[in-house]
């Protein structure tokens, strides 16, 4: 009895002192996070930034001008160097402190009251800029705050605050890049764009450490540059492949429009691209040797004439010209693989020509098909003209590359489609040489 008394009175005592370790138990909530100072901001952003009309002035601020904004990008992925942007109602702003690491103290979402005076406004070729007025070399120079004085400047208050991207258009930034611009200096993001190229990384890996720009462009004829830091942390990445949405702080370079992004993760390019199908002519071989290109039919029909690789410099393409075939009638085809354009509603079809060494009425022409059978007889098969604009060759040289307009192809939609590309010449007499390049058909 004495032994089982004893195990009764030890369970009651570890099931009581279990109960008092669950009574004395309490979520505690995270305890709250910095609040503001002291200050209250007497001036917008915008009204700051209309202190500065003249590109390139350097205008000392010398009243007690207080701004507040909210830290919308610093120097966490080392794409922006001792920078800080920030942002209230009215617009968005770059600070420049000469510091390292500000991420660690002004982490995006958190809010800083910034005293003005003393500093000064100006821009880098049209993107405003708030920091220190120096003499470098005899020269005035625009400078960031020195870490030892930027807690006199500088006071951050509350964390976690909404820092979300403005959705704008393409349009809504502007012609002409103006200094006073709503959006410039502001995160911005832009939806239904891709990479135009997409086999390359965001910056430069090489040992030169170049800041890099790389296109973007949606589903029309728009296009931004985006410009990464080689010693951004994500420099070395492979763009994505997709289209979608991506957010970044809105800058200037003269009259040039910039994104810079803040990382990777503003990057929300996982939908489908722009392009159903695409051909750049980017792997083909050495100029002047017959072209090859996986699926696509190369046919000399009449005369067996091929088309050609077009090598000059960067610029690679597609070429055909009956000269020196010593042929008196030359027709030659290049057609596309199939095509399927199903639950594509309005696809689109466009590509570029240029014309070399006028001579005769050698004529090129862009077709489609729905019944053609992949044989060397092409013109068995039933082939519509599309209603393309075909460069006009020079007399002597090549003249530059145009576009063929944006041809509908919605009489196509759900069915699968060859695109034929047809050159009808003839030696001597009909010999004038056309390029094709940048083969797209669109969403």
């Amino acid at each position: 009895m004495t032994r089982l008394f004893k195990l009764f009175t030890t369970s009651l005592v570890l099931i009581g002192f279990a109960i008092l370790l669950q009574s004395c138990k309490k979520d505690f909530d995270q305890p709250p996070g910095p609040g503001d100072p002291n200050l209250v901001a007497n001036t917008t952003i915008q009204a700051l930034k209309a202190m500065h009309t003249i590109a390139g002035a350097y205008d000392v601020i010398n009243t007690n001008i207080i701004i507040s904004g909210v830290v919308i990008a610093n120097d966490k992925s080392g794409n922006f160097y001792k920078q800080l942007w920030i942002r209230d109602s009215t617009g968005g702003l770059q600070v420049l402190l000469d510091a390292n690491s500000l991420y660690a103290t002004y982490p995006v979402g958190r809010k800083v009251f910034i005293k003005c005076n003393g500093l000064t406004i100006s821009d880098y070729n049209r993107t405003m800029e708030l920091g220190i007025k120096a003499n470098i070399n005899g020269a005035p120079s625009l400078e960031g705050i020195p870490a030892n004085l930027v807690s006199q400047y500088v006071l951050g208050g509350s964390i976690n605050n909404p820092a979300n991207p403005i959705p704008v258009t393409l349009a809504q930034l502007g012609g002409f890049v103006n200094m006073q611009d709503r959006y410039l200096g502001e995160l911005i993001q832009l939806q239904d764009y891709e990479f135009a190229d997409t086999t390359v990384t965001y910056s430069d890996t090489s040992v030169y450490k170049s800041t890099t720009n790389r296109t973007i462009k949606d589903c029309g004829s728009n296009t931004v540059i985006i410009r990464t830091s080689a010693y951004s942390n994500f420099a070395g990445v492979r763009v994505p492949g997709g289209n979608g949405s991506i957010a970044a702080i809105y800058t200037a370079f003269g009259n040039t429009k910039q994104l810079i992004l803040r990382d990777t993760s503003d990057v929300h390019f996982t939908n489908p691209r722009c392009s159903i199908f695409e051909e750049n002519f980017e792997g083909i071989g050495a100029n002047n040797a017959t072209l090859v290109l996986p699926g696509w039919k190369n046919i000399g029909e009449v005369g067996g004439v091929l088309y050609q690789n077009a090598v000059f410099g960067p610029v690679k393409a597609a070429k055909i010209s009956a000269f020196n075939s010593g042929v008196p009638v030359v027709t030659s085809w290049l057609i596309s693989p199939a095509i399927s354009l199903s639950g594509i509603a309005a696809p689109k079809l466009t590509f570029m020509t240029a014309g070399g060494f006028l001579n005769g009425n050698a004529t090129f022409k862009a077709y489609i098909s729905t019944n053609y059978n992949g044989g060397n007889n092409p013109s068995a098969s039933t082939w519509t003209l599309l209603p393309a604009t075909i460069a006009t060759a020079p007399s002597s040289g090549f003249g530059s590359f145009i576009s063929s307009g944006v041809l509908s192809l919605a009489a196509y939609a759900n069915q699968t489609v060859y695109i034929g590309f047809k050159y009808d010449g003839g030696d001597p007499g009909k010999t004038t040489t056309y390029e094709l390049d940048d083969v797209k058909i669109l969403r």
